[in-house]
């Protein structure tokens, strides 16, 4: 009698017949067989699609690890494999299992996604970082819970910016915010706030930039207040001659004391300041203090003579020169606050800027008798910045000015 199936389901007869072969041995080894009959051919059409995934469900709790893994990688990279089948391997407790199946392209439902972004481990991570989809929800999971290598792949994606809700994200994690500065400031994702508070963990570029950036509110205050002793700091003589003293012959665990305490830091970030080998913070918490260039130059020897070559000590000594005294305390106070009250300072200078905006406009008449700013007030307001160039820097300040 002749085969009047049709030519999809002959070439499916291999996989419904899998499971009625005998011995336990073998039943472990019918899955793998399977899947391999089925990613050797394309145009499964929707039943067939089904009867894989019923016969996957009954056959992978008794499939081996190893053999689990290979079928991880085959479906994860056949067109047609059902969902289904990769969210079962994407649960596996075997990680590298799990990560091969999530290396794949085929859609996955969110909270899978979510559920092994929250409790997978570092091969997890990556694997659902590099997927080509990116749910912010998945991306928010990730952030709170992914190490830093993971999380530099994730913010180098452009459907992942590392905007205010990600760095508030991870001002939770302050180590992990820490790992990632030097990475953000090159990117110039780190407002002013968060470069002051992250300076220490910074590369020679990103300080230059936080100096930058503190020397620019610096001259922002000046012109908001028009006083220039702002730029000056005033402390004790006998609070200075002790600092001094202590640099050069009370060793660096007594300085670094005196430091703290002057400037009101935490021990560790004082220890840090002394111990850092670039120099940079060294020279702006001595110029916050306002000690003199010659104290100041001989403390820079005795801290880093022995290890930092002439040429940068040098440097340094010209920094000391040109940075003022009070964008160098903008920079002690960030590190005074830490990267977590600095995000806070930030979501409080958004929280309030639409309440200014709204007193500008009632101060320029521009406020709506029925509440508020009409549409075509606040238009030709827009428009009139838009059109009004700025006259000073302070006018238009950059994100690295801004909160």
């Amino acid at each position: 009698m002749p085969d009047r199936r049709r030519p999809h389901h002959r070439a499916m007869e291999g996989v419904i017949d899998l499971p009625m072969e005998p011995g336990e041995a073998r039943k472990a080894g019918l899955l793998l067989a399977a899947t391999e009959l089925y990613v050797a051919r394309q145009g499964h059409d929707a039943s067939e699609r089904r009867i894989f995934a019923e016969l996957f469900r009954q056959l992978l709790p008794e499939t081996p690890a190893e053999h689990r893994l290979t079928i991880a990688r085959l479906l994860a990279a056949a067109p047609e494999t059902p969902p289904e089948c990769l969210s079962l391997l994407a649960a596996d407790p075997d990680s590298e299992i799990a990560a091969a199946a999530l290396a794949g392209e085929t859609a996955l439902p969110e909270t899978d996604l979510i559920a092994r972004a929250a409790s997978g481990d570092a091969a997890v991570h990556r694997a659902i970082a590099a997927r080509s989809q990116m749910p912010a929800t998945v991306a928010g999971v990730l952030l709170r819970h992914a190490d830093a290598p993971t999380l530099k792949v994730l913010l180098a994606r452009p459907d992942c910016p590392p905007d205010e809700r990600v760095l508030e994200l991870l001002s939770a994690r302050e180590d992990m915010l820490r790992a990632l500065a030097a990475d953000l400031a090159r990117r110039h994702a780190l407002p002013a706030p968060l470069l002051f508070a992250l300076f220490l963990d910074l590369d020679s570029a990103g300080r230059m930039e936080a100096i930058a950036a503190a020397e620019a509110r610096a001259l922002a205050e000046l012109a908001r207040r028009g006083d220039p002793k702002l730029l000056n700091v005033a402390f004790k003589p006998a609070v200075l001659e002790a600092l001094v003293e202590a640099a050069l012959s009370g060793g660096l665990a007594v300085f670094a004391a005196r430091l703290a305490h002057a400037l009101a830091l935490p021990a560790e970030t004082a220890a840090r300041i002394v111990d850092d080998p670039g120099g940079e913070a060294l020279v702006l918490a001595l110029r916050a203090l306002g000690t003199g260039d010659s104290e100041s130059g001989r403390i820079l020897v005795r801290v880093l003579g022995q290890t930092a070559a002439l040429e940068h000590l040098r440097g340094l000594v010209a920094l000391h020169d040109r940075v003022t005294p009070r964008a160098a305390m903008l920079v002690m106070e960030g590190l005074h606050a830490g990267p977590a009250s600095a995000v806070e300072q930030l979501a409080t200078a958004r929280e309030e800027a639409p309440r200014a905006a709204l007193a500008r406009a009632r101060g320029a008449g521009l406020v709506s008798p029925y509440g508020g700013v009409s549409h075509a007030e606040r238009r030709d307001a827009q428009a009139g910045r838009a059109s009004t160039p700025s006259t000073t820097p302070a006018a238009a300040p950059s994100r690295r000015d801004a909160g």
